[in-house]
Order: C-alpha cells, then sequence, then structure tokens
C-alpha cells in the first residue's frame, strides 16, 4: 500500500539519527542505566510495527481484516455459520 513504507523509513531515519549522534554503545548504556524507559521504547516500537505486519499476514493467509482496512479491496469479512 504506501502507510508501510512511511511508518518504517519513519522508524529507520529515527535509530540512524540517534546512531548517529549518540557514542557508541549508546544503546547498551541506555538499557542498563535506564530500564524502565528502555521498556517503554520497546513497547512502543512493538505497538508502531504490529498493524504494519499483522494486517498483510492477516490478508496473506485469508482471515478477517474489516476492521483494519474496510475499504481496501482484499478485504475478507468473518464467515458466520449460524447466518449461512
Amino acid at each position: 500500500e504506501g502507510h508501510e513504507i512511511g511508518v518504517l523509513s519513519t522508524l529507520a531515519g529515527c535509530v540512524g539519527i540517534l546512531h548517529g549522534a549518540m557514542p557508541k554503545g549508546w544503546a547498551r548504556s541506555f538499557i542498563h542505566r535506564q530500564p524502565v524507559p528502555a521498556m517503554s521504547v520497546f513497547m512502543f516500537s512493538v505497538g508502531v510495527l504490529l498493524p504494519v505486519t499483522v494486517v498483510p499476514l492477516r490478508r496473506a493467509v485469508g482471515l478477517p481484516t474489516n476492521q483494519y482496512d474496510a475499504d481496501h479491496p482484499k478485504v475478507t469479512y468473518p464467515k458466520f455459520a449460524a447466518l449461512e
């Protein structure tokens, strides 16, 4: 689609800026000195990457995706046995 590329390029740019601006070993010292903010950053990263990865995987497997992108041409709606 396109929004996945935007999210991933933004994250890659932020990591690149941090890696270039901070001294060597900054990530390890950040994790060891401040574990709570480091865990928060990790959880934020997982939260941002989940919609980028889960929706295409659900679409590829054939699971319902109508809650995520109802206007997508390959949207799959759930099938209820009671309604058939």
